[in-house]
C-alpha cells in the first residue's frame, strides 16, 4: 500500500525504498521545506519592519478603548502532508513535503526539517480518521513525541505537532498553480521516477548479461536517515551537563552478571551489531561491546535472553552516544542456571 511503515519501523534499514521515496530523496525535500518556511517567515519579518506587513495596529487603533495590537511575523511554518490531505486542501508545495502516508515520517525528517529552519513542523492527519489503512500511522503521535523531545533535549527552537487543518501550511490566495500541490504532478513525479530507476535496474542486468562495464554506481547507504539524525545533533552542539538522551536515539544496555547465563545470545542475534562479541576476558569470561550509536532499540536483545539478565534504561548519556570506542561489558563463562526467565 505504500503506507511507508516497514521501511521507518525496521531496525537494520533492510529495506530500502526507491526514488521519489528513498531516504535522500526524502530527507532533500525536508531540507527544502525547512528552508522554505525560514525564508518565508523572513520576509514577513522585514515587511513588518519597514512598514509594509499586516495592518492589524492600525485596525485596531480605530476602534475606540483599544490598544493598537503590535503585528506579529507568522513562525517559520513547514510540515508533512499525504496524497489524500495535498488532494483535499490548498497546499503550499513549497513548505510540505507530500507523501503516500505519513508512516513515512520520523524523528529523522523531523528534526531534519528543524534544523534546516522550520520552526513549526505540522504533520497533517485530517484524512487519516477515514482512511481505510489508518492503522498505519498508529504510532505516529509516539513518533512526534519521541521528535520533540529530541528537539528539546538539544534545544533546537522548533516544536512538532500533529494538526488536522491545512491552515499553517495553506497556499496564498494569490499563489499560481505551480505553487501548490496537485495530484497529478505528484504521481507525474512519481511515475517518471520508478520508469527512470527502472530502466536504470534493466541496462544493468542487459550489462550484466552481456560481461560489459558499468559505470560504479554508489551502493544504497543502510539506515541513512539514522547516520543524518546523528550528524544534525553532532551539528547542533552537545548540550550541556551531558544530558540524559531520549530513549528513541538509543537506551544503555546492562547485563546483570548474577542472572546471565554467558551464552551471548544477544550479541549473536543484535540485528544492527550494536551488542557484539569482542573476544575473551581474563577467567574464561567473554568480552562483548556495545555501540550506542547502532542501537536502535528493538528489543531483540532482551526477547532473546532467556533469564531477563539484559536491562534497557533510558540512561545514556550524550557522551557515550557520540562515544568513539564502543562500551566494554564483560559476562560470565558459559554456565546453566537453575532458573529461566
Amino acid at each position: 500500500m505504500r503506507c511507508g511503515r516497514c521501511v521507518t519501523a525496521c531496525p537494520t534499514a533492510a529495506l530500502l525504498a526507491i526514488a521519489p521515496l528513498d531516504d535522500d530523496a526524502l530527507l532533500e525535500a525536508s531540507v527544502r521545506a525547512g528552508a522554505a518556511a525560514a525564508k518565508r517567515a523572513a520576509g514577513f519579518a522585514a515587511e513588518e519592519a519597514e512598514g509594509q506587513g499586516d495592518s492589524i495596529g492600525t485596525r485596531d487603533a480605530e476602534r475606540p478603548g483599544r490598544r493598537p495590537r503590535k503585528p506579529q511575523s507568522p513562525p517559520a511554518c513547514a510540515g508533512f502532508a499525504c496524497e489524500r490531505a495535498v488532494r483535499a486542501g490548498h497546499i503550499d508545495a513549497e513548505r510540505t513535503v507530500a507523501l503516500p502516508c505519513l508512516a513515512w515520517v520520523d524523528e529523522a525528517l523531523i528534526v531534519h526539517m528543524a534544523r534546516a529552519g522550520a520552526r513549526r513542523i505540522l504533520l497533517l492527519t485530517a484524512p487519516c480518521a477515514s482512511c481505510e489503512h489508518a492503522k498505519a500511522v498508529v504510532d505516529l503521535p509516539k513518533t512526534v513525541r519521541s521528535a520533540q523531545r529530541i528537539l528539546d533535549t538539544w534545544q533546537l527552537d522548533a516544536a512538532a505537532s500533529i494538526v488536522e487543518t491545512v491552515d499553517d501550511v495553506a497556499a496564498s490566495e494569490d499563489e499560481d498553480a505551480a505553487g501548490e500541490v496537485s495530484r497529478r504532478g505528484l504521481f507525474s513525479q512519481a511515475r517518471s521516477a520508478l520508469v527512470e530507476a527502472a530502466t536504470d535496474a534493466a541496462s544493468a542486468q542487459m550489462d550484466a548479461l552481456t560481461g560489459r562495464s558499468t559505470a560504479d554506481a554508489p551502493e544504497p547507504e543502510p539506515d541513512r536517515r539514522r547516520w543524518q539524525l546523528l550528524d544534525d545533533l553532532h551539528a547542533a552542539g552537545l548540550p550541556a551537563g551531558d544530558a540524559v538522551v531520549p530513549r528513541a536515539l538509543a537506551p544503555r544496555v546492562d547485563i546483570d552478571p548474577e542472572r546471565c547465563s554467558g551464552c551471548a545470545l544477544c550479541a549473536g542475534f543484535c540485528p544492527t551489531q550494536a551488542l557484539c562479541k569482542a573476544g575473551k576476558a581474563p577467567g574464561g569470561r567473554t568480552l562483548l561491546e556495545f555501540d550506542a550509536a547502532l542501537c536502535r532499540d528493538c528489543g531483540t536483545c532482551t526477547d532473546t535472553c532467556r533469564y531477563g539478565a539484559i536491562s534497557c534504561e533510558e540512561t545514556l548519556t550524550v557522551s557515550e552516544l557520540f562515544a568513539l570506542e564502543p562500551r566494554a561489558i564483560v559476562i560470565p563463562k558459559r554456565r546453566v542456571l537453575p532458573n529461566r526467565r
